[in-house]
């Protein structure tokens, strides 16, 4: 970026610098169409999915290291990986995985095509995390989903859900009505995750506002899991 900058700065010469430098770092980055579709029709969904990504980021340590399930295009859990000591993203859709390889740099986070079910790392991870994900399985796999969240644990581990309320269906958009299987009633979740989990904790979501309020009333709940069952 050259010319004109405004004259509305203290220090015109380091503005500038600064905003050559800026653009020379970054000036590669293309986002993937659907945050194209965000940024041209419905930046108040994209905040509110950012939203989600910010909670989890007030959860873990700089210490962790952290596994995302279904991390599509890869914005979330490049966000994540600001927070953490490495995040590792996995997905089943090859162009989204493509995509997140495009997106992002950073030398702390991975990205791996696989089927969650058939993925077996190296090591345990200190958070798991899976926002959106559940909710497109039927019941018996979502057990199968958060039991295989356990055994991927470290003992003093965290999992996080987050998924939309059953409540929320009649007005949800056109994609998510077209991959959701089975949404939940904040009850019904919990007793899911507490059948592979010790200790939950319980939020509910309406935009972007995370609170402990009456669940029927949210449109969005985070479980976080803790004292995993690695036996299963």
């Amino acid at each position: 970026m050259s010319g004109d900058l405004g004259g509305y700065t203290k220090d015109p010469e380091t503005y500038k610098k600064l905003v050559e430098e800026l653009y020379s770092a970054y000036s590669w980055l293309s986002l993937p169409p659907e945050y194209d579709y965000f940024m041209q029709e419905d930046l108040l969904t994209l905040l509110i999915r950012l939203a989600r990504y910010k909670f989890v980021s007030r959860m873990i340590k700089k210490t962790d290291r952290l596994l995302e399930i279904g991390c599509g295009s890869g914005v979330g859990c490049t966000f994540l990986s600001q927070h953490c000591l490495h995040a590792t993203g996995l997905d089943v859709k090859a162009p989204v995985i493509d995509e997140a390889k495009s997106i992002c740099r950073r030398p702390n986070i991975e990205f791996v095509l696989e089927d969650f079910f058939e993925f077996e790392p190296r090591g345990c991870y200190d958070v798991v995390v899976a926002l959106d994900v559940i909710e497109h399985m039927p019941v018996q796999q979502g057990k199968e989903l958060v039991a295989k969240m356990a055994r991927l644990m470290v003992p003093t581990g965290m999992a996080v859900i987050g998924t939309p309320s059953t409540y929320s269906s009649e007005w949800q958009g056109a994609f998510s009505k077209a991959g959701h299987v089975k949404c939940y009633d904040c009850d019904e979740l919990v007793s899911v995750i507490e059948e592979s989990f010790g200790r939950t904790i319980v939020f509910s979501m309406n935009d972007e506002l995370v609170h402990t309020g009456f669940p029927k009333l949210a449109w969005y709940y985070f479980v976080l899991g803790f004292v995993p069952d690695m036996r299963k």
